[in-house]
């Protein structure tokens, strides 16, 4: 069994939990540009906000993610990205609006491809 950390975390937070810290934190899944791994934490990065820091995995946060939009990819083990927000690719790193740039794993390369290329049809 694995433990649900922030239940509300990309859903709004229902009024009886609005004043306990760990439920009252909604991020609004299409603003997130990329999430990066931090061990056992999760670094989000919003447009137009200052990073989030969650004591949540990657490996448990992606299926949410998935859950409310297909446009989120893990490109590296350190990273999920957002489709919507890439800018640029070629084979080793993927650029994002604000021009961060993120590595891509060369393992992950075939499935992140397929992605960009449906994206761009």
């Amino acid at each position: 069994m694995t433990k649900n950390c922030y239940p509300y975390l990309l859903d709004p937070c229902p009024i009886e939990f609005r004043n306990k810290p760990k439920y009252d934190v909604t991020i609004p899944y299409e603003r997130i540009i990329y999430v990066q791994g931090l061990v056992n934490y999760s670094m989000i990065n919003q447009l137009d906000s200052l990073p989030s820091v969650f004591s949540i995995t990657l490996k448990n946060l992606l299926p949410r993610l998935t859950e409310k939009s297909l446009t989120f990819v893990r490109v590296h083990k350190a990273y999920i990205i957002n489709m919507d927000y890439v800018l640029s690719y070629n084979k080793t790193h993927i650029t994002l609006v604000g021009g961060t740039i993120i590595p891509i794993a060369k393992r992950r390369w075939k499935e992140v491809y397929s992605y960009l290329t449906k994206q761009e049809s």
